[in-house]
């Protein structure tokens, strides 16, 4: 053998070695077989998904959007469409969108809403007006649907903004509410309304009305409603009362029996056991009120650290959430002070370093090595670890998700006017930024962060690219003496509307938005317990959970940005010391 050779032997097999100890980093986890539930959610999901279609009114003179987005779901070839009757008029046109991105139109037909609470039964179908031949889904039956059966919910959340859907999985509650609707408990918010609910053969069963404050109440139309009045709703009408002509719905299918499927909740627990202890909860002070989140503890025993990471463990949680000198609670009440030794604003996280040694094992930076998730993950099981309550199980909903600065802008909390050659601040709102900052009304703005600002565009221009916390320089002449103002921008005034959505346990996040490649899932976790790990039920660490969007979803942080910021402060160290 030649040296060249013996060398490149050498190589390969260093590098063999350094692969297999990346897989085989934590002997914790082990490998178990996907449930049998697991596998019938992903082919249900595989069956619905592409025929599942975002919509909003649509106006062809102007090509403009004239009304918030809702769901529905496509049941032909030809392109018929259900969806719910309070989202749908009969003659309007709508754009529809597909999961793929294909865009068309279609025409609203029959809908059926009754006075006095026009919501029973809530049925409408519109139609594709372009031919072709569209994805499309088939319908289930009424008397195969059981109570405590599972189901999924393939639809388009109104907080997400999304072109594509979002997974949900549940149960049926209800079989006939007072309403005459089914229940279930696949979380819904406005935009899933129209949205298709599935058994787990792919069948639609349902489709989503309305809900209550209750995470646990989501109304159904049975998709029995539909077979029932099928012929009504290809016409062109709005029908105040159930309409006379019926379809004879009788089934000549077999019924769906699915074997019973292996309970998932063995692999949660399993997890659960091994990494618990990986979560702790941190106290520290935000403005002069005690703030109180989630954390995770990775070791890094086995990494070449120098003095800022000498304790070979880390905390890492949600930056917007800890204050200045964090203190970590440990069980028993004991509590360990850290320093914040790195914060990543893009991502809201934040490495704490514990002054002293914390007694727990944590999650090994080579666990962080977890493969990008596609849409072929979808509906995977998740389990989100809790400091002080039981686990949150859940299924992966979204992947590749962009969420921009909707609510997590800085804002100045002033309004400024051209006056002349001038511009003067006319308003500042009380208990804002601008208040904070010493800023009054007549003052005249110059610039902001060094920058000239000449009008009100150019003062939008400048605060664009500021996140709630940061600060900036304003500089002003108030009353002909030149000054430079250090202003903290705030989060923007929370609105919370009076919609069942907007009341559910624990509430939004306040930081939520604002980031660029996220994963979302449908796991019930409140703004204080973000921070934690998430796993899938093989035990492999997927991210980090970092905000409670809405009533339908929980953001993560995948791991390879969890990695990266943590990789880089350890190399960022090694450079300084």
């Amino acid at each position: 053998m030649t040296k060249r050779f013996l060398l490149f032997f050498f190589l390969q097999c260093l590098w063999n070695l350094q692969v297999t100890n990346a897989q085989n980093v934590d002997k914790r986890i082990q490998k178990p077989g996907a449930t049998q539930l697991h596998d019938n959610i992903k082919t249900a999901i595989k069956k619905g998904y592409a025929a599942s279609v975002l919509m909003w009114e649509y106006d062809t003179l102007q090509y403009s959007r004239m009304s918030a987005q809702f769901s529905g779901v496509v049941v032909s070839n030809g392109g018929e469409i259900l969806s719910a009757a309070h989202v749908v008029m009969p003659g309007k046109t709508y754009q529809v969108i597909f999961p793929d991105g294909k865009m068309c139109l279609a025409r609203g037909l029959g809908r059926i809403t009754i006075a006095p609470t026009f919501m029973l039964p809530d049925a409408a179908m519109l139609k594709i007006i372009q031919k072709g031949d569209w994805p499309f889904v088939e319908m289930g039956w009424y008397s195969d649907v059981k109570i405590n059966q599972p189901c999924i919910s393939i639809a388009y959340p109104e907080s997400m903004e999304q072109r594509k859907p979002d997974v949900r999985f549940g149960h049926i509650t209800n079989l006939n509410n007072k309403y005459g609707f089914m229940e279930s408990t696949c979380v819904m918010e406005p935009g899933d309304s129209g949205g298709p609910l599935f058994d787990l053969s792919g069948r639609l069963i349902g489709i989503h009305s309305g809900i209550e404050q209750s995470e646990d109440v989501n109304y159904e139309i049975p998709v029995d409603t539909y077979r029932k009045y099928y012929t009504a709703l290809t016409r062109l009408e709005n029908y105040t009362s159930l309409p006379l002509d019926t379809n004879v719905v009788s089934k000549n299918q077999p019924a769906n029996n699915f074997p019973a499927a292996e309970n998932p909740d063995k692999y949660f627990k399993s997890v659960n056991k091994r990494f618990k202890t990986t979560c702790v909860n941190i106290k520290s002070v935000i403005d002069g009120k005690e703030q109180i989140i989630a954390g995770t503890i990775f070791s890094l025993d086995d990494v070449n650290v120098k003095t800022a990471f000498k304790n070979s463990d880390i905390i890492l949680t949600k930056s917007s959430m800890i204050g200045e000198e964090p203190f970590i609670t440990l069980s028993g009440g004991k509590t360990v002070k850290a320093n914040i030794i790195r914060r990543d604003r893009i991502n809201d996280l934040v490495i704490l370093l514990p002054v002293s040694k914390l007694g727990k094992e944590g999650i090994r930076l080579g666990m962080l090595l977890a493969d990008t998730l596609s849409n072929n993950d979808l509906g995977s099981f998740l389990i989100s670890l809790r400091a002080d309550s039981p686990y949150c199980s859940s299924v992966l909903g979204s992947v590749g998700v962009s969420l921009p600065k909707k609510t997590s802008y800085g804002y100045l909390g002033a309004v400024a006017r051209q006056k002349g050659q001038t511009l003067l601040f006319t308003f500042i709102q009380p208990n804002s930024a601008a208040e904070a900052a010493g800023l009054i009304t007549g003052d005249e703005l110059l610039a902001i962060d060094d920058k000239t600002v000449n009008d009100e565009l150019d003062m939008f221009k400048a605060l664009q690219k500021f996140r709630a916390g940061d600060t900036t320089l304003i500089t002003i002449n108030h009353k002909g003496e030149k000054l430079i103002k250090k202003v903290a921008l705030k989060y923007p005034t929370q609105k919370i509307t009076n919609h069942p959505a907007d009341h559910f346990i624990g509430g939004k996040s306040i930081r939520k938005d604002g980031f660029g490649n996220v994963f979302v899932h449908d796991a019930r976790i409140k703004p204080w317990e973000c921070g934690g790990a998430v796993f899938d039920i093989t035990g492999k660490f997927l991210g980090i959970n970092i905000a409670r969007l809405s009533r339908t979803s929980t953001i993560t942080i995948p791991a390879v940005a969890v990695n990266q910021f943590i990789v880089t402060a350890i190399n960022d160290s090694k450079e300084g010391n």
